[in-house]
């Protein structure tokens, strides 16, 4: 186990004890993975832990079985927060209610938030060296032309950059969004907001799914045809196919 290893310094299986397997799987469960996946790991480990011989821990998973995979995230979750303001206001950290909201109007992954960069003499958010290696992009020129008022949603999105940027002088990106196997504080902050406001816990990327139902309302309102709104949302979101598009907008 590379977490084992790496994390708590355990060179052979046999020197593994339950709560190093507890935390391997309560990370995963805080990093927002779905119930099937987490039964999946669970049953995987208790297979394994029997073959070698480690009943304790096996027993152990046993027991506790239920309890890991009902609080996995679940996938029909995934169409987005139903009042994603109200998450974010009840977020406890002021960088995660900006990382957040950066999340919301951008469609931004977590791992890109910080990737964001802002043209501002074209109007353009840009992400590059996205997921897949893809260059994202949001023209906000041509959303403008269609909506003037876009031009204060792009404002709003430099503001929000600006004081992303002042805040990692002092926080540290990787104790925000996780690395080498640890939770992100973000991820913690996030169950628990989507717990205080009433919602369904399906990971960052509601934020995502969020994004792309409300640009698809947006487009509709603006008399666009279900192939432009799809191909925009393409590269808004860095997907190469129009059916993930459509997914995550609920269509």
């Amino acid at each position: 186990m590379k977490f084992s290893l790496e994390e708590k310094g355990f060179k052979k299986v046999k020197h593994l004890n339950y709560d190093t397997v507890k935390e391997y799987l309560e990370r995963k469960i805080e990093k927002g993975y779905s119930e099937k996946t987490i039964k999946v790991n669970a049953t995987a480990l208790q297979k394994f832990f029997s073959t070698i011989g480690r009943e304790d821990l096996t027993e152990n998973l046993q027991r506790d079985y239920a309890s890991f995979y009902s609080q996995g995230s679940n996938p029909r979750v995934t169409r987005g927060f139903s009042n994603p303001l109200r998450v974010i206001n009840n977020l406890k950290d002021p960088v995660h209610r900006i990382v957040a909201e950066l999340q919301l109007r951008t469609g931004a992954r977590i791992g890109d938030v910080k990737k964001i960069q802002i043209d501002y003499e074209n109007k353009e958010v840009i992400i590059s060296k996205s997921k897949g290696g893809r260059t994202r992009k949001i023209d906000f020129k041509k959303l403008i032309s269609s909506d003037p008022t876009k031009l204060d949603e792009f404002e709003r999105i430099v503001e929000l950059k600006k004081q992303l940027d002042e805040a990692l002088k002092e926080r540290d990106w990787k104790e925000i969004r996780g690395s080498g196997g640890k939770v992100g504080s973000y991820y913690k902050d996030l169950r628990n907001a989507a717990k205080l406001s009433g919602e369904s816990y399906g990971g960052a990327h509601q934020f995502r799914a969020n994004y792309a139902e409300n640009f698809w309302k947006w487009g509709e309102l603006q008399g666009w045809p279900e192939e432009k709104i799809a191909t925009t949302l393409e590269e808004h979101l860095g997907h190469s196919r129009i059916y993930w598009c459509k997914r995550y907008s609920g269509r």
